[in-house]
């Protein structure tokens, strides 16, 4: 088999049992489809060789070396345990003494939190539209990126106030098209309900205008009715949003805005304002209750 087909079985794969993980699956794929397969794809598992390997982590740099080394040899190890290949070429022995030591170095910050004061200068910023509504949904709502924008028309129940999460937004191999083409799509989750914040409802509600509206001037417009969706109904690609992220970031004069540092800060928030583990794992979809606690409460 060529490492092109079990790179994307392995992906497959992994996406499907790591449906909460949208920006390690972003960026799997972008390592996968921009990196590795260009070079490596062709090769049979088989005729992959330490030499073939340290030729072509020897043409990148640093940080993507270390990113890549890691995800290829978790490909390959999986090919090994099943008997696809003897032995896994990809070991340190073919990395360079300086992406060694990278590697050796671990993770240079945490994700970062922002202070109550910084939310507010983040906050002030946020203009009553699309990306203001956005960040204001996320700091009220904590849901992480690829579960919000997958929010539709009907997930919403305002008379409940409840929100059901249903899908998360992928990026997938758009198999109509030639060549390397992705498209985005609703991968469906194990569906759970969070309260809808009295302070998002006005956020739904002008969303649900704007949908009905695109509707009635095209009804080929925001097909799967998100409620979340650029204003010519499509659906927000991750590149456009992390643009628009990072004119609030300097707008509001606070850096690291992202979805899961507002995540983050808003579930050591509630921890903080008095809420228990298991009120705060229920509110906010934690299912690894040992890893939540290792997370939050180890020191």
């Amino acid at each position: 088999m060529k490492l092109q087909q079990w790179a994307q079985d392995w992906f497959a794969a992994w996406q499907a049992s790591h449906t909460d993980s949208y920006r390690t699956a972003q960026s799997y794929q972008g390592l996968l489809q921009n990196t590795i397969l260009p070079r490596l794809g062709k090769y049979e598992l088989a005729e992959l060789t330490s030499l073939q390997l340290k030729h072509f982590f020897a043409g990148l740099p640093g940080g993507k070396a270390k990113n890549t080394y890691k995800l290829l040899r978790t490909i390959l190890q999986q090919a090994v345990a099943a008997e696809q290949m003897a032995e896994n070429p990809c070991t340190p022995e073919i990395l360079s003494e300086e992406v060694l030591a990278e590697r050796k170095a671990g993770p240079h910050r945490e994700q970062p939190v922002f202070t109550r004061v910084e939310q507010e200068k983040l906050l002030a910023v946020c203009e009553e539209e699309l990306w203001g509504d956005l960040i204001r949904f996320a700091f009220a709502t904590g849901l992480p990126q690829g579960k919000l924008l997958a929010l539709r028309e009907e997930d919403v129940d305002l008379v409940a106030n409840r929100l059901i999460v249903r899908n998360q937004i992928v990026r997938i191999a758009d198999e109509q098209t030639e060549g390397r083409k992705t498209r985005l799509a609703l991968l469906p989750v194990q569906p759970y309900s969070v309260p809808l914040p009295a302070a998002c409802k006005r956020i739904v509600e002008s969303q649900l205008r704007t949908l009905r509206t695109l509707q009635a001037m095209d009804a080929r417009c925001n097909p799967d009715h998100l409620l979340f969706a650029t204003p010519d109904g499509r659906p927000i690609e991750a590149n456009v949003l992390r643009e628009h992220l990072a004119l609030l970031e300097r707008r509001a004069g606070v850096p690291g805005l992202t979805f899961s540092a507002i995540r983050e800060t808003i579930i050591r928030q509630a921890l903080e304002d008095g809420g228990t583990d298991a009120e705060v794992m229920e509110l906010f979809h934690c299912k690894d209750r040992q890893a939540f606690l290792r997370r939050y409460r180890e020191k």
